[in-house]
């Protein structure tokens, strides 16, 4: 068997031998994409529920609809931190996380839907073709993720956390530079390929975390947080591929 070069995921190895789990189910791939199956499922189902309840929510109680869209987005944050930071708790704050997530995504699909005819089906296209390109790079062994690989998407990320919240904090004070920024087009394609590839980044490190938790024998309920992780990037990589359409669009108009 293959051990990995993940700390992490070797603490995690040595943890679940520790307190006597040698005789659990181990993980497997079949069992991790079961889960992702059941996290997809989750997040389509709550996308199209939510866009089609939502314009009864706003006729008849439009104060209800924003509140609902507002807990959402707290639930969505919450059970991601959870997920992120307590790997056995990844399925049930994967699956709130999927259900308050779908929703969010629904609403933002239906709008660019409205502005955008067939940007949903071009999104999910991409979604698929992209999540299919690096699924091969990464299981024929042409892309390796080592440790430099992690180090270069966790720099990257946090990079690009810390430059959205210093333009919120800008445009704030300075509401120029958000139209600055909006009334690019070059500059907002250039962001937006350079957060599809960085999300593309993360599904090489997803499939990592998958190939580790199942070749150092971690028990099966950490295939929730590999499909957790699996999924938190193919939503990332969908709305960046829903605005670019959008920018690419507006441009044509």
């Amino acid at each position: 068997m293959n051990r990995s070069s993940n700390p992490a995921i070797k603490k995690l190895g040595k943890n679940a031998d520790a307190f006597g789990f040698g005789a659990v189910e181990r993980a497997s791939y079949a069992g991790i994409g079961l889960k992702v199956g059941i996290y997809v499922a989750l997040t389509l189902l709550s996308a199209v529920l939510f866009v089609a309840l939502l314009p009864t929510l706003f006729a008849n109680n439009p104060g209800v609809a924003a509140a609902m869209l507002i807990m959402f987005i707290i639930t969505a944050a919450i059970s991601n931190i959870v997920a992120a930071f307590r790997p056995r708790a990844a399925g049930l704050a994967g699956g709130i996380y999927c259900v308050a997530e779908g929703a969010l995504v629904g609403l933002v699909s239906a709008l660019f839907e409205a502005v955008v005819q067939g940007v949903i089906i071009m999104a999910l296209l991409a979604t698929i073709l992209t999540l299919a390109v690096v699924a091969l790079l990464y299981f024929t062994g042409i892309v390796r993720v080592g440790a430099r690989f992690r180090r270069f998407v966790l720099v990257a990320l946090i990079g690009t956390l810390l430059t959205q919240l210093t333009f919120f904090l800008l445009s704030l004070f300075v509401p120029s530079v958000a139209l600055v920024f909006y009334d690019n087009f070059g500059l907002q394609l250039v962001v937006c390929i350079i957060y599809i590839v960085l999300a593309s980044l993360c599904l090489f490190t997803d499939f990592d975390n998958m190939t580790n938790i199942v070749e150092n024998g971690l028990t099966k309920n950490y295939e929730w947080y590999a499909a957790y992780s699996l999924m938190v990037s193919l939503i990332w990589l969908y709305m960046e591929f829903l605005r670019l359409a959008l920018i690419i669009a507006s441009n044509r108009d």
